[in-house]
């Protein structure tokens, strides 16, 4: 993925990353509110050395104290001074508990102590800030050793007495949500680029553009009619799916501009794409333009041209191929705009077989001749290999793809695959698209017909 890629996913999830983000904000805000408030106390005292009578003396002591320092740091936590602290305060508590509320610190190159005290009752915290301070000061009394002249080597003075503090300095609840909105975010994102890149289905025409060059010819919106795609689009020509397949059509008469395809083949990767569906569609919008066009269902495995056009199955391509019946005979028109369909017919033992026979190829030749139009509805690629059969003895390949089922890798192979048999891949039509994802450009706009001239092949016109 690319950068662009990244910024994309995002893009395309803004949603998921707002809603993460004010839920962790939300949460961590909560989680403060939650927290018993706490205070911090904090008294300061001094280690100071008996008086020198010179100025070497001094020095001395000075040094002597800095030595201290750690030490007096630990003496204030030690309960040499906490069990004094208790017993003076009247504590119920040892000096284990109060050592984790306690902290002694020291300012570099000072000697200075500075006791804080940390708890949720402010007034009991500012009494043990203080009742350390003087309670030190005699531990340090009594453990420093004694001059000849002035007394103790070292002395413990308070310099700054605790006062009772007003506002907590726990929970910081803004500081709580920031984070949690951040911890959101950082989770949406990094969710938004996992499905990124562990989507393996397609959705849109940019998940098209990825897997290949070829162009989109167009998104057919879910068909909500609870009726066959053709039997929707011939009772509603002006609703938005007969709009979108007229969209296709349009864009099929620019990608093939010069009108030498007029043997189309329709595939798909797999069964349930709607191949069928979008082939039977196309051929009747073709043959509102006074185009002679021809359908042929040749899945000889599975068709469903002729449950949707309710002809009869039992006599079709099958049929014609093994010479039992004409075409004129097997062909029927389906509604008013005078497409001709011929069905599949009986399934035969070998179907691979019969449409890799000479028999086809001369059949395709005949129906070009009689034709402007002739649309084949082939078996998906991935499943059997009757689509590459039919492949060569066709002029253009239309490949239909459905939104959130194919997957990219079986599009890849598929029209790596087609690719192989040299025949054209004219374009993809992406099936079942959610109409909220499809633009409203293909939703609304009227798609000129072509007057009364040709769709998009270069053909004879009936009568």
């Amino acid at each position: 993925m690319t950068l662009h890629d990244y910024f994309s996913a995002l893009r395309k999830r803004w949603a998921l990353l707002l809603v993460l983000t004010i839920l962790g904000a939300a949460l961590g805000y909560g989680y403060g509110t939650l927290q018993t408030d706490t205070y911090r106390a904090q008294s300061s005292v001094v280690i100071v050395p008996a008086r020198g009578d010179t100025t070497s003396e001094l020095v001395q002591g000075s040094n002597y104290v800095q030595g201290l320092v750690a030490t007096y740091t630990v003496v204030a936590t030690s309960p040499v001074v906490l069990d004094r602290v208790i017993a003076s305060l009247g504590l119920d508590t040892t000096s284990r508990d109060l050592a984790r509320i306690v902290s002694v610190s020291s300012p570099l190159d000072t000697t200075v102590l500075e006791i804080a005290v940390s708890g949720a009752d402010p007034g009991q915290i500012t009494r043990i800030a203080n009742a350390v301070s003087n309670e030190l000061a005699d531990a340090v009394e009594n453990l420093s050793p004694q001059t000849t002249s002035s007394g103790p080597a070292v002395r413990v003075e308070q310099i700054s007495p605790a006062s009772e503090p007003r506002s907590p300095i726990a929970p910081n609840t803004r500081l709580l949500a920031v984070i949690g909105a951040l911890i959101g975010l950082l989770a949406a994102a990094v969710i938004a680029i996992l499905r990124q890149v562990l989507t393996t289905r397609l959705v849109s025409r940019a998940d098209i553009a990825e897997v290949t060059d070829i162009a989109v010819l167009g998104q057919i919106p879910v068909n909500t009619t609870g009726v066959p795609l053709a039997v929707a689009v011939r009772d509603t020509a002006s609703g938005s799916l007969a709009e979108a397949v007229r969209t296709v059509a349009a864009s099929l008469r620019f990608a093939n501009v010069d009108g030498e395809a007029r043997v189309v083949l329709v595939t798909s990767p797999e069964s349930g794409d709607g191949k069928s569906s979008i082939a039977l569609t196309l051929a009747a919008i073709a043959a509102e333009q006074d185009q002679r066009v021809l359908l042929i269902d040749a899945d000889l495995r599975r068709g469903t041209v002729a449950d949707v056009t309710g002809f009869e199955g039992a006599v079709g391509l099958t049929t014609v191929l093994l010479g039992d019946v004409t075409l004129d005979d097997a062909a029927e028109a389906w509604g008013e705009s005078g497409l001709r369909v011929l069905t599949s017919g009986a399934t035969p033992p070998n179907p691979g077989q019969l449409l890799a026979s000479g028999h086809l190829r001369q059949l395709l030749a005949q129906v070009r001749e009689e034709f402007d139009l002739v649309v084949v509805d082939s078996p998906p690629v991935l499943a059997v290999s009757d689509a590459l059969w039919l492949a060569p003895a066709v002029e253009g390949i239309i490949v239909v793809a459905r939104s959130r089922r194919t997957k990219r890798e079986a599009l890849a192979r598929t029209l790596a695959e087609l690719e192989a048999t040299r025949t054209r891949i004219m374009g993809i039509v992406l099936n079942d698209v959610k109409r909220v994802a499809s633009s409203p450009y293909y939703e609304r706009a009227e798609v000129p017909h072509a007057g009364r001239s040709t769709w998009f092949l270069r053909g004879r016109r009936r009568g």
